[in-house]
């Protein structure tokens, strides 16, 4: 499982209050497409008008966890009233495609 951190900022003195912070959960799992992996979300507030988003997801043989992330986030942000207002200031960047071949599972022994 991996955390991917992505940073969001607004120009007005907007404060994330309890209830926004579980809205914008439920919209990140309900954004999430079967066999993306997310595990865990996490939402903490910096200064005002500022908004740090924890996705914790887990790679697949296709897909980084981070492009994952990325990916779960801007299908969200796309979707959100949230979108007003609000700009990815900071996420990391998305690597290459994994090749397949550099993939290995690891077997169970229970």
């Amino acid at each position: 499982m991996e955390l991917t951190v992505i940073t969001l900022d607004t120009d007005r003195p907007h404060t994330i209050g309890a209830a926004d912070s579980a809205r914008l959960v439920d919209l990140l799992w309900a954004s999430a497409a079967p066999g993306e992996r997310l595990e865990h979300i996490s939402v903490r507030t910096g200064r005002p008008g500022r908004l740090h988003l924890g996705l914790f997801t887990v790679a697949t043989p296709e897909r980084t966890a981070r492009s994952v992330a990325l990916t779960i986030w801007r299908r969200a942000f796309a979707a959100s009233p949230l979108h007003g207002g609000w700009r990815t200031s900071t996420a990391p960047p998305v690597p290459p495609a994994l090749p397949t071949s550099s993939v290995s599972r690891k077997e169970d022994h229970s």
